[in-house]
């Protein structure tokens, strides 16, 4: 209680998001004691602990958590593109429950992600939760250029969603300097992949409204079907003029 109230924040954080991925991380086909929803203290310290804490433990975090636990500032609301990831499925609520919270957290304004790094690193990547779960903390650091290299490779329909929620602002310019170079290449090499086709379709329309003519006409690749590029090459050239 000493601490400052961001730390009081960021311990009762870490401790909630450690136990839903504790939960995704448990393998044993027996969920122990104390599996429904974190929506009191009590909760939180029957599921955090093996054996009863002590009582003055308890009471502290009873405290703790009396203003902090059930505190809808700290979650966030969902990516749009978290939803194209791992769509809602209607059976076993309870089992999403522990990756939806922790994507919640994630999307929130208050967890440090520094914080539950190296618990993250517990889960892997092959599991659909596991890789929306890495993505959103190297979104969060900042690493675009490795989550779409990954969306690329894995789920090109998640693609235009995460642009458009992430590349705004000061990051725009990676609409043009990354994801539309890639998604070339790729479309080139896999010409008859559709989802490729449609997420290209989508990014060529957006730098063409962000771009002059002269400047889309430099990111054309050379060896770029000429029919392809001219209807978003006149868009480009009717806005700029009337701008």
């Amino acid at each position: 209680m000493a601490s400052s109230q961001e730390d009081v924040v960021q311990e009762l954080l870490f401790r909630v998001a450690s136990v839903y991925i504790d939960r995704l991380t448990d393998a044993r086909p027996d969920p122990p004691r104390g599996r429904g929803p974190l929506k009191s203290a009590d909760d939180l310290v029957a599921e955090r602990f093996d054996l009863a804490p002590s009582p003055p433990l308890s009471a502290m975090l009873r405290r703790l958590c009396a203003f902090q636990i059930n505190s809808c500032c700290h979650y966030g609301a969902l990516y749009p593109w978290l939803t194209v990831l791992n769509p809602a499925r209607t059976s076993n609520a309870q089992h999403q429950e522990a990756p939806h919270k922790l994507q919640s957290l994630l999307c929130g304004p208050s967890l440090s992600v520094g914080a539950v790094s190296p618990l993250l690193d517990g889960l892997p990547e092959e599991t659909s939760w596991g890789f929306s779960l890495h993505l959103l903390r190297a979104t969060r650091r900042g690493q675009y250029d490795s989550c779409i290299e990954k969306l690329l490779d894995r789920c090109p329909q998640a693609i235009v969603a995460y642009g458009n929620h992430h590349f705004q602002d000061e990051d725009k310019v990676l609409w043009w300097t990354k994801l539309l170079p890639e998604l070339c290449n790729r479309t080139r090499a896999a010409a008859d992949n559709g989802i490729l086709l449609a997420a290209l379709k989508e990014t060529v329309v957006v730098v063409a409204m962000e771009m002059s003519p002269a400047e889309f006409l430099e990111l054309i690749p050379d060896d770029g079907a000429a029919s392809y590029f001219l209807p978003h090459l006149l868009t480009c050239c009717q806005r700029h003029l009337l701008t």
